[in-house]
């Protein structure tokens, strides 16, 4: 079956398009038109599953740190991440706080955090109590976003570091038994075309991932100026 062919036929599945529709501005715009723009950062592409470091949110399996759920042991104060003042040990905190324009909405999440950290219930509080005050570019800046992201927690997070300059292969968020539109944006599920097994999805996180090995942590990125956390202007990193 020819590749580009594959991916059309997966996103005739009205379902899927309609929940990729909340994560990005366009669908359409992701559908590669050749082979070449699977590379491309907001393309789907068929990626061969030799070629792929997959992992997962699951605690103690390989490549665990590459996911931004990972957390940072609670004894190991010390080594937690942080932006500014603003201590914490998993970076799905930092991503999703400038989602909402609200120093309100930023705090309560500081104040609210489990462990430190942001368990599911939490986060779909966060989402749900200030739905009103997501930034209407959220689906248009959040790739922006994520490279400062990554580019902090390169910076911070020792053990991600290590994980990540460990291997050459494409890091690959495994989406393949997740249910999440918002998987197969930032990662990939394993599928199996004319006997061959590849990861299908845009692997946003991974291919972003593959320039913060490249460039040390230093991946360019451009945000809003009134991008905001806390009130106060963005970090330089």
């Amino acid at each position: 079956m020819n590749k580009i062919h594959f991916i059309y036929q997966q996103l005739k599945d009205v379902k899927l398009f309609d929940s990729l529709s909340s994560v990005v501005e366009s669908v359409d715009a992701l559908i590669p038109s050749n082979e070449e723009e699977f590379t491309e950062l907001l393309k789907f592409g068929l990626y061969p599953a030799e070629n792929c470091q997959p992992f997962t949110t699951k605690q103690k399996t390989p490549f665990y740190n590459l996911d931004n759920m990972a957390v940072i042991p609670l004894h190991e104060e010390d080594k937690w991440m942080h932006y500014g003042d603003f201590r914490f040990r998993q970076l799905e905190i930092l991503y999703n706080m400038v989602r909402m324009d609200s120093v309100e909405a930023h705090n309560w999440l500081k104040d609210n955090l489990f462990q430190k950290r942001v368990d599911a219930r939490k986060k779909t509080e966060y989402k749900a109590k200030f739905r009103g005050l997501q930034r209407k570019d959220w689906k248009r800046i959040q790739t922006e976003w994520m490279k400062y992201c990554l580019n902090l927690k390169y910076r911070d997070f020792a053990s991600f570091r290590r994980d990540l300059l460990s291997t050459d292969k494409v890091p690959v968020e495994d989406a393949t038994s997740t249910n999440y539109a918002s998987n197969l944006f930032w990662g990939a599920k394993l599928v199996e075309v004319d006997g061959r097994k590849y990861y299908f999805g845009c692997n946003v996180l991974g291919k972003l991932l593959v320039l913060l090995r490249e460039t040390k942590g230093r991946i360019p990125y451009s945000l809003p100026e009134d991008l905001h956390l806390f009130g106060k202007p963005i970090l330089a990193i």
